[in-house]
Parts: C-alpha cells; structure tokens; sequence
C-alpha cells in the first residue's frame, strides 16, 4: 500500500478502535463534517444520514454492549484517489450483551474524503455475514 491507503486505513481502524474503547466523541472525530453522511447499519432499520443520526447510533451500540474486543484483520484492502478512499475490512469481533458473550465476523465498506489532511468516514456500509448455506437465493 502506498502512504495515503495506510493512512485512509489506519483511519478506519482507528475508529474501530474508538469504537471497542465506547468512546462516542473520539468515534464521532472520524465522522466527515465537510459532506453528507450516510452510514448503513447491519439491521434493516439502520440508516444514518447526519452526525446526529450516527451520534445516536453509537449511543444505542453502546448502551447494548460491553467488553467489545476486535480480533486479527482477516480481509482487508484500500484504495485511494486524490480526496476520495475506500476501504473494506473484515475482521471478528466479541462483545458482551445481556450477560451473554457474543462472538461474530463484521464487514465494512467505507467511503472517506480527506479533511484538513485526514482521512474521514463519509458513507459505508456494516455487514454480519451469516455462514455458508444458512440461506439461499
């Protein structure tokens, strides 16, 4: 990768990293301020289009969740483009919730435009792949 895909990556994990420590103003510094959001969450109901909108969000992940621990990267790939990067992660996640523990994959596809010389989130999607042959198309 070349400097500016590590850095549009190391942004993107940064906010994961935000994210396991529940840290809803450190998450919300890697939001975009200077385009439109939209954010889709992995439940059908989960669409974001402010920072007011993914505030709340994390609030509610928060309030649900707790001990998140990210695992190892399993896919990872970045591409950038003057202001514009992508990035897709994959990688397991645990959380605690209700008492139970809850072990699954996530997958990310962000968008991310350049701020003050920082990557930033603009638009994504999250994903909780079921396993092989759970369903059919």
């Amino acid at each position: 990768m070349n400097n500016d895909q590590v850095a549009a990556m190391d942004a993107v994990k940064g906010f994961l990293y935000d994210y396991a420590k529940k840290d809803v103003e450190s998450c919300m510094t890697a939001i975009a301020s200077s385009k439109p959001i939209l954010l889709m969450g992995t439940n059908d109901n989960e669409i974001f289009g402010s920072a007011a909108d993914v505030r709340e969000a994390f609030g509610r992940d928060f309030s649900n969740m707790d001990d998140i621990r990210w695992g190892e990267v399993r896919h990872a790939r970045a591409e950038t483009s003057g202001e514009l990067a992508s990035v897709i992660i994959e990688l397991p996640v645990s959380f605690r919730t209700d008492g139970d523990e809850v072990e699954t994959l996530f997958r990310y596809a962000l968008t991310l435009v350049r701020e003050n010389g920082r990557w930033k989130i603009c638009s994504g999607i999250a994903s909780v792949p079921f396993k092989s042959g759970t369903y059919t198309f």
